[in-house]
């Protein structure tokens, strides 16, 4: 039953969770059509490759940078600068046998015809050079290498093979860079406008070094040298770029090499990108790394090389980036706030906000976690909104519960105070309410008077007649005891068969004396309505004449709750209740109708006069006899005790 009960609670709880991870995922949704909420997600992204996504630079790539410190001890006053100078360095990055060269230049447009012939020379001479094109996009035309340094195995595609026995370089790759709708870059293309015939250029250049090409692994990503790169919009044909560094490549400053200070061993087996980050070029870029700053305090604007041997880095180590599918951002989302609006709900209102902000913590680390060991981004920004928001409609409907529990709670009140009621003279319940702090309900010892009555022959009286007949004249007598009680301040604490057991000075008490002296005007008033309920019965056989014998004894007891978890009793236990029950059954030895112990006497002896010892008696249970007395009451004097408490 127990089991049952904590089901049915755990079962609500769950669906109030439930309902909140609905209205979580919602709000979600709708946010995440706004372009603040899209930045600040875009801003999670980066933070974390900033924290556990940077690597050191790649011992297989090499990037030789016409940067702005060549720009400068080249003494160029003029920009583009002259071919000749990346003429003489593909010359001297050939001599060191390099499996591929990229060149990150357009050469798309006629220079000096000198200086041509001496760059057709020079890519002819290194047999493996991949030149820079631009594929069209919006208002840009598609730019190819001039037909003196490449020509196209397909003139109409946007990267391939150059004619192979033609003087020029090997092939050529778009270079291209999609850009986020926030300026950055974060990605990179692996095709062009979906044919997968015209590969980009970090995938012409990756399967250039590695002398393989990607496969189709399904419609949402591509299989390359045994890793599964996933597409970031498989409708563009792009990937998430998952290897990013300050340098991500080893760079040989161009001036360096033109200057021979560079070994040409630094190139053997490597591939080497050459491009250009000077001022000039005006070719850097916003990344992930600009969003935090270097140790010498500036935020880092990466070249388009540089971005260009990061995506190429995540090809060949099988680095790219898997985000999380909707269904499963939105699974994260509802499971979270459901999680932790039933903890909310559940707990202590500081526990709940505890454990709302540790599974917010735990959110953040499991994310970063997936990041830096799978390269899993699961965006947490949403999640960790969605936990936000649920604090404030948790508290909401807490607020609410709490004011239509205290509705019910005042009307079962009322409810219980009707019922009680029906026992319990409505001014007696309206004291014990407004005296509730000092009901006893735990076990207490204190003074009390107890009294027990019982009918005499009961059981010749019942012998015989049928149930329904006992039933219906003892309800008749009870129902007239418990007037009598009530009326008299009495506790009608249990029927135990024919009998009754009372207490007074329980739940409230009034004073010892006090409470005495009403247990004695209730023994009197008891009697003359038994008297009454003869009278009215008449010669009526379905409603016997009774006689009633009663015991009463003060002294301490202990009174309280008792039971099982499941079923409790307020009652009262101890020698004084023993002691009570054993006087009422010795009204038979003595022919009375009232039997008191000692302690009582003395308490009430000042209001009934008439008191008359009746000598010790052996009691059950007791080793030596109890003195005991009784009040001689007729139909007379019970008139006369009832209306003034003492019979004079």
């Amino acid at each position: 039953m127990l089991y049952l009960i904590a089901m049915r609670s755990f079962l609500r709880r769950a669906g109030k969770g439930i309902a909140i991870g609905l209205i979580a995922v919602i709000a979600m949704i709708f946010a995440e059509r706004s372009t603040s909420f899209q930045d600040l997600d875009q801003l999670g992204y980066d933070l974390t490759v900033d924290d556990i996504g940077l690597s050191s630079p790649s011992p297989d790539i090499v990037l030789v940078d016409f940067d702005e410190e060549t720009f400068q001890s080249q003494k160029v006053r003029q920009y583009p600068l002259p071919r000749s100078m990346f003429t003489d360095v593909i010359r001297r990055v050939s001599v060191g046998k390099p499996r591929v060269i990229g060149l990150d230049v357009l050469l798309s447009e006629p220079r000096d015809p000198t200086e041509d012939k001496e760059m057709q020379a020079a890519l002819t001479e290194a047999g493996n050079v991949i030149l820079a094109s631009q594929a069209p996009n919006g208002t840009l035309p598609l730019t190819m290498p001039l037909p003196l340094f490449c020509q196209p195995e397909d003139p109409t595609a946007a990267s391939g093979f150059c004619v192979e026995g033609k003087p020029g370089a090997e092939g050529y790759g778009a270079v291209n860079m999609p850009i986020d709708p926030d300026g950055f870059i974060r990605s990179a293309n692996l095709f062009i406008a979906g044919a997968t015939s015209s590969e980009s250029y970090p995938l012409r250049m990756a399967e250039q070094f590695a002398q393989q090409s990607v496969q189709p692994d399904g419609p949402d990503a591509l299989r390359f040298l045994g890793h599964r790169i996933p597409y970031a919009n498989k409708d563009l044909k792009t990937m998430l770029i998952g290897v990013w560094g300050r340098e991500p490549a080893t760079r040989v400053p161009a001036w360096k090499l033109l200057a021979g200070e560079v070994p040409a061993s630094v190139f053997t087996d490597k591939l080497v990108l050459i491009g250009q980050t000077s001022d000039a070029s005006r070719d850097t870029h916003f990344t992930p790394l600009f969003r935090v700053a270097g140790p010498d305090g500036v935020r880092l604007e990466l070249g388009g090389t540089a971005i260009h041997a990061a995506a190429i880095r995540t090809l060949l180590e099988g680095r790219a980036v898997t985000v999380a599918s909707k269904n499963v951002k939105f699974s994260c989302i509802l499971v979270c706030a459901a999680a932790a609006s039933m903890l909310l709900l559940s707990c202590d209102l500081s526990i709940g906000v505890l454990g709302l902000l540790g599974l917010m913590g735990t959110v953040l680390g499991g994310s970063l976690l997936m990041f830096a060991k799978w390269r899993f981004w699961l965006p947490y920004l949403p999640i960790e909104e969605s936990l936000a928001i649920t604090l404030p409609i948790t508290i909401s409907i807490r607020f609410l519960e709490e004011q239509l529990f205290r509705k019910q709670e005042s009307k079962e009140r009322e409810q219980m105070k009707r019922l009680f009621g029906s026992y319990v003279d409505k001014k007696v319940v309206d004291v014990i309410w407004q005296r509730r702090s000092e009901v006893c309900l735990p076990g207490k010892e204190q003074m009390a008077t107890v009294m027990f009555t019982d009918i005499r022959s009961f059981t010749a009286m019942s012998s015989g007649q049928p149930a329904a007949v006992v039933l219906k004249w003892l309800n008749r007598y009870v129902k007239a005891m418990d007037e009598v009680i009530t009326a008299h301040g009495g506790f009608l604490n249990k029927f135990i068969g024919d009998g009754l057991m009372i207490i007074f000075g329980l739940p409230l008490e009034h004073g010892t004396r006090e409470d005495a002296r009403s247990a004695m005007k209730c023994a009197v008033a008891m009697l003359e309505r038994v008297e009454k309920l003869n009278e009215q019965a008449g010669e009526n056989p379905d409603l016997p004449h009774l006689r009633i014998g009663i015991g009463i004894h003060t002294g301490t007891l202990v009174a309280g709750s008792i039971g099982s978890a499941s079923r409790q009793e307020y009652s009262v236990i101890g020698e004084t209740v023993n002691l009570a029950s054993r006087l009422e059954s010795l009204n038979k030895k003595f022919g009375t109708e009232i039997v008191m112990s000692a302690a009582t006497m003395e308490l009430v002896e000042e209001f009934f006069p008439e008191i008359e010892p009746l000598g010790a008696t052996p009691v059950a249970g007791l080793k030596d006899p109890v003195p005991v007395f009784t009040l001689r009451v007729g139909v007379g004097a019970v008139k006369q005790v009832t209306e003034s408490g003492a019979m004079r």
